[in-house]
């Protein structure tokens, strides 16, 4: 009787190998994202350059020219501050990758809603296998902190010269209570996980400490004095005389950037911004003046924001030679 033959697989046989993890999904969403959101950004631009044309030759290519590197300067420090937030939970990340994920996010700024900034952080984030629930905590949290240090200085630099901004905008100084307060970590930890459970997600696993927000606190408020600075620069080729306007010109573009970021259906905050900023400058140089300031601004703003993105897209390198 002829034996059956044996069909078992040795288990010293070669194991297949496994199948290459799928990244099709987050490649095209990168592409797509990359491509939807510069397009916005030239657009942003090139639609306002009827009236930024006349603005720049009024405020001079060399001011403008001057305010940019504070501009760059408050990108690194969102930037660090943003990458703070990250390594307190748990996800800390080389300058060099934190800074594509989180300058390409900035492009999102450009596309109406302000939930395309979080998108772009959460799937770029998740590419350097930081988890999405993380990357979204994060992005959250920087921007409560963003606009907790904004408000607070501007209420504390504004009554130097621009009370009617403080009139106009009075609306804004009811939730920065709220925001000062969820910046504690105990709060944020508490309504991080709040959201989490009403999404059916797990709660972190990791909480914010007293020293990472403090930290973050300090690379935001440096963020905030640069961009203050790119303003007074603009200000002073404005016609504006002294340091005095310095004040000023901090609190009002706090002010302004931070309505433009709460006013989420207009991109990058246009309109709202450039009202709480012209009301804030009015105070100190001609109405004509303030709004050349504020649309040279924007433009600065914009370019340096695709910029940064371009640069960083272009430090890129394959996943296995990041360290």
């Amino acid at each position: 009787m002829t034996a059956a033959p044996d069909t078992s697989v040795s288990s010293d046989a070669p194991t297949p190998p496994a199948p290459k993890r799928r990244r099709g999904l987050g490649i095209w969403f990168k592409i797509g994202f990359l491509v939807v959101a510069a397009a916005a950004g030239v657009w942003y631009v090139v639609a306002n350059w009827d009236e930024t044309g006349p603005a720049l030759r009024q405020i001079g290519w060399g001011a403008t020219l001057a305010s940019v590197p504070p501009v760059i300067g408050a990108g690194i420090a969102g930037m660090l501050a943003w990458r703070r937030l990250l390594a307190d939970l748990g996800h800390p990340l080389p300058v060099i990758p934190a800074g594509r994920v989180f300058y390409t996010s900035q492009l999102g700024k450009y596309l109406p809603g302000s939930v395309w900034t979080f998108l772009a952080q959460v799937e770029l984030a998740k590419q350097l296998k930081v988890p999405r629930a993380v990357s979204f905590a994060v992005s959250v949290l920087a921007l409560v902190l963003s606009l907790a240090v904004g408000l607070s200085m501007a209420a504390l630099l504004l009554p130097f010269g621009a009370g009617d901004a403080l009139r106009k905008f009075w609306w804004l100084w009811l939730i920065l209570p709220v925001l000062a307060a969820a910046i504690h970590p105990a709060v944020t930890t508490w309504g991080i996980n709040l959201l989490f459970r009403v999404l059916r997600r797990p709660p972190l696993t990791a909480r914010p400490t007293g020293r990472g927000m403090l930290a973050a606190t300090g690379w935001q408020v440096l963020s905030w004095c640069l961009m203050g600075l790119h303003c007074f620069i603009l200000v002073r080729a404005a016609g504006a005389e002294g340091w005095s306007v310095l004040p000023l010109a901090v609190g009002g573009f706090t002010l302004a950037y931070c309505a433009g970021v709460l006013f989420v259906p207009a991109p990058a905050g246009v309109g709202v911004r450039e009202l709480a900023l012209g009301a804030a400058l009015a105070t100190a140089i001609s109405p004509q003046a303030a709004a050349a300031v504020v649309l040279v601004s924007r433009l600065a703003l914009a370019v340096v924001d695709m910029g940064m993105a371009a640069l960083s897209i272009h430090r890129t390198r394959r996943p296995e030679e990041r360290t």
